[in-house]
């Protein structure tokens, strides 16, 4: 008899989470710029990360 557990991970990762929404190279990279600013790696940061890109990529084509 074999018993597992499933955990939803959806729950845990917050990548995971966020690359149903964005492109995995922009989640990739704003969760990159997380760590690189010591912050914690959790969904707020890093969609506040992908708003920054997403803004700063905006300008630059103007």
């Amino acid at each position: 008899m074999v018993i597992t557990l499933e955990v939803d991970v959806m729950k845990l990762d917050p990548i995971k989470k966020l690359l149903k929404r964005y492109p995995r190279i922009l989640v990739i990279k704003a969760a990159l710029i997380v760590l690189s600013a010591g912050q914690k790696v959790n969904a707020e940061n890093i969609e506040k990360a992908i708003n920054d890109i997403m803004e700063t990529d905006d300008e630059s084509r103007d």
